[in-house]
């Protein structure tokens, strides 16, 4: 009996050997050319011997990134981070469909592409074109981490050095220069960038690589992909908001990629920074709110560039905390203020939600448009950390009028906003010197914001000692001021 179970098993058993030969073999004859299926989800993968990614796993998979042109996902637009080495070795660009793979890699047009051919929004260092089904693979000639991103509807393929900084108005280079940060020992795993003794501003600020805002998948611009990091320190965002500087200080700054986890950063307080004078000397203007023309074509209003746009602030005397300027804002974009004409220390006012008219707290959000164009009076007084913009008011006082009281209603200048000026017909009440100026409910005495019509044209006392004086007669006469041009007129 026990011979015949014997015998009755290794029967079973070999039946069972024959039926798994017999299925392994029908699946090697259902799949192509008898290759394994890939055992990856479908997918975008950067895989190569340049790379950690040596073979196809989850850590290559490239994710979907946002077209910065419209803010939003695009599903043919891919991106990844990876440390690459220099060489020969480099990468290759694997399709992964329904566990088909496919290799792409550079086509013929891929190359780095000529200084003289980058868009000013674009980084340094950028290779661009077509990729092909081939083995062949991306190469970089130094080691470093690299960008890569893919559109697969353009068929355009985009690798960028990535070398991080920092920029914007809190950093000593302002918007207009980056800081740069120096990457670590090379790791095809984990990279560092950091920099030390940056002395920062309360004011805004970004990560960014290699000089650039953005990269151009196509020559047209449509699509775009970001090339710095916003939110907050804690919480890296692409293409996000700008990052506040809460304190004045000196501090260090790293960040990390990792093959696994991305990109992390973080900011140190080191020291304490040399006091600052305690207001500056001047303050500027700046904004498409000044003039939105794009003279030379490249897609920013005039106003919102310096070379382009020179709107100094007048400084109230004896108040080193205060400045002024009657103004024409156009009723779109915004305007921004910084000690000097360059993106340094610049400021705007807190997302408070406050409308274009109407008082701010200082913060780094551009102020808001006023919802109609016109002249307007702007008022910062730093003490108080506000901004003001208001209907503007502008008086007579003195001998020829009859009058010191400030402000007086029977001597303010009407806004005529239909011809660009400000404007006033007045008796006047006897020969004297005649006197103007400006007024706002934050206000000094009256000649600490005190102005005047010379040779045709509007003159600001502003720190200044007393201005020359100007004689006018008893009788009627009329003045006008365009604060565009500031040309002025004293008609009797």
């Amino acid at each position: 009996m026990n011979k015949h179970f014997f015998k009755g098993w290794t029967s079973l058993v070999a039946l069972a050997m024959i039926a798994m030969v017999t299925m392994v073999s029908c699946n090697d004859d259902d799949d192509d050319n008898g290759t394994p299926p890939v055992l990856v989800e479908d997918g975008l993968y950067i895989q190569g011997a340049g790379t950690a990614l040596t073979g196809l796993n989850g850590d290559g998979l490239m994710t979907v990134a946002i077209n910065e042109v419209d803010k939003a996902t695009r599903a043919t637009l891919y991106e990844m981070y990876v440390a690459v080495k220099g060489g020969s070795d480099g990468f290759n660009i694997v399709n992964v469909v329904g566990g088909a793979a496919t290799t792409w890699g550079p086509g013929a047009d891929f190359a780095m592409v000529a200084e003289a051919d980058l868009d000013v929004d674009e980084p340094s260092d950028i290779w661009r074109g077509g990729y092909a089904e081939s083995e062949a693979a991306f190469t970089v000639s130094e080691d470093g981490l690299y960008h890569i991103a893919v559109d697969t509807e353009l068929g355009i393929v985009a690798v960028s050095k990535v070398v991080w900084g920092l920029i914007g108005g809190a950093t000593p280079g302002g918007w207009s220069d980056d800081t740069p940060m120096t990457m670590g020992a090379f790791d095809l795993n984990t990279l560092t960038f950091t920099v030390e003794d940056v002395t920062m501003l309360e004011s805004a600020w970004k990560f960014r690589y290699s000089g650039g805002w953005k990269v151009f998948m196509d020559t047209e611009g449509t699509v775009k992909i970001n090339t710095n990091f916003g939110g907050s320190v804690d919480a890296l965002e692409a293409g996000g908001g700008d990052i506040p500087n809460a304190e004045y200080a000196i501090y260090k700054f790293t960040m990390t990629w990792s093959l696994t986890d991305g990109h992390s950063a973080t900011q140190t307080k080191t020291a304490e920074a040399e006091p600052l004078p305690e207001y500056p000397e001047e303050l500027y203007m700046i904004g498409g709110a000044l003039n939105l023309e794009d003279s030379d074509d490249n897609g920013t209003p005039d106003g919102w560039q310096w070379e382009l746009t020179d709107m100094p602030m007048i400084p109230v005397h004896s108040h080193a905390n205060a400045f002024w300027k009657i103004v024409w804002l156009e009723a779109s974009e915004g305007v921004k203020f910084a000690p000097q004409r360059e993106w340094l220390g610049d400021f705007g006012s807190a997302d408070d939600t406050q409308p274009g008219v109407g008082d701010h707290l200082k913060g780094s959000s551009n102020v808001a448009a006023p919802a109609e164009a016109g002249y307007y009076m702007v008022w910062i007084d730093l003490e108080r950390d506000s901004i003001s913009v208001t209907v503007p008011e502008v008086y007579l006082l003195g001998d020829a009028i009859g009058s010191w009281d400030t402000p007086n209603a029977d001597a303010l200048f009407t806004v005529d906003n239909a011809n660009e000026k400000l404007t006033i017909t007045k008796t006047l009440v006897a020969d004297a010197t005649l006197r103007m100026y400006a007024w706002h409910k934050w206000h000094y005495d009256w000649w600490q914001h005190e102005l005047m019509i010379l040779s045709d044209m509007i003159e600001f006392r502003g720190a200044g000692d007393d201005q020359v004086s100007v004689s006018v007669v008893a009788g009627d006469a009329t003045i006008d001021m365009n604060f565009k041009t500031l040309a002025g007129s004293i008609t009797q």
